[in-house]
């Protein structure tokens, strides 16, 4: 047994197995939304970073509705909370679907339409990637409401879906999924060639431990975190029956 010492300076112990998933590389919760910049979420900053810490994580990223807070209030933040890396994104809504979207320096007119969101990202170097794409895609009571069914294969969701012509990657592991959602997104990811990313989806304090994308690099600031996103160093991880972050390879599709 030994012992570490979290954000806050608080001793813990852990074991030396542990110890080795604790240190090495970069588990970043990559999708979080925190109030009052999301009007539909509870989770107060400060409530985020003590949950992060907890589920031995060791980055977070901040991905509000359509808002990215300035770079004054980013760094402000930052400062009350050194010893943790704290990112911050987008999830900016589009003509198709929600997009996790990282490297733009604020809200830009004319991205709801993921064509210009596309062109965007690329002026600035930025990095997107689509979330939950098949939310509720499953769901009967959609089906009914919608008059539409949807009964695509992976091979011809990736194949017929414009989506996916405009990321960068997908988010296979999303805590707000149902565990079909997330599978489905991973067997399409796959057929692409495309590389998978996990979040929390949190809206609240219940959310944050369920998923995560892990780096091989202990990356230090979100510099570093753009360029190995497009470098495309990293995976979904999820916890396993032992607490421990372990890489998300689905559970096949019922």
């Amino acid at each position: 047994m030994l012992i570490v010492w979290d954000l806050h300076w608080n001793c813990r112990k852990v074991g030396l197995a542990q110890l080795h998933d604790i240190f090495e590389g970069t588990r970043i919760d990559l999708h979080v939304h925190t109030t009052p910049s999301s009007s539909d979420s509870m989770l107060k900053p400060e409530e985020l970073v003590e949950l992060v810490v907890m589920n031995d994580l060791t980055a977070v990223s901040m991905t509000e509705h359509d808002f990215i807070l300035e770079p004054h209030a980013q760094e402000l933040f930052r400062q009350k909370y050194q010893n943790l890396l704290i990112n911050f994104g987008m999830e900016v809504s589009t003509d198709l679907g929600h997009m996790l979207v990282f490297g733009l320096p604020s809200y830009i007119s004319g991205i709801r339409r993921l064509e210009n969101l596309r062109k965007v990202a690329d002026e600035y170097g930025a990095f997107v990637i689509v979330a939950h794409p098949f939310r509720r895609l499953f769901d009967p009571v959609t089906a009914m409401r919608t008059g539409e069914k949807f009964d695509f294969s992976p091979e011809e969701a990736a194949e017929k879906m414009d989506v996916f012509k405009y990321v960068d990657a997908i988010e296979v592991a999303n805590g707000s999924n149902t565990p079909q959602e997330n599978y489905f997104a991973l067997e399409v990811a796959d057929i692409l060639g495309l590389s998978g990313t996990g979040g929390s989806d949190a809206h609240s304090t219940s959310g944050i431990g369920t998923f995560a994308t892990v780096f091989s690099k202990n990356i230090q600031s979100s510099t570093e975190l753009l360029q190995e996103l497009h470098q495309g160093n990293f995976h979904p991880a999820h916890k396993n029956i032992d607490d421990n972050w372990v890489r998300f390879i689905g559970g096949g599709l019922s």
